[in-house]
């Protein structure tokens, strides 16, 4: 594995990590203010794994975002009709 997929490995895997660790911040019926300070750390990591992805793939950050909700979208898509 070259250290490009290294990198985008872990911080992708951190930005997951992140994402499950509300799971159990929802359990514990967080106050409203500790439930802001969660989603915020969430929205930062994957916007850093954004920046980073974009950084090591050597295109522009729009671009990257818009392949990546692309991808994540696609399953979600409505299919025309032949």
């Amino acid at each position: 594995m070259g250290w490009k997929k290294l990198i985008l490995c872990l911080v992708w895997g951190a930005a997951l990590i992140a994402w499950l660790g509300l799971i159990p911040l929802y359990a514990t019926d967080p106050s409203v203010k500790m439930w802001a300070a969660g989603v915020t750390v969430v929205a930062i990591a994957t916007e850093v794994a954004f920046w980073t992805t974009a950084a090591l793939l050597g295109v522009t950050i729009w671009e990257s975002r818009k392949a990546a909700w692309r991808f994540l979208t696609r399953p979600f898509r409505k299919r025309e009709m032949p």
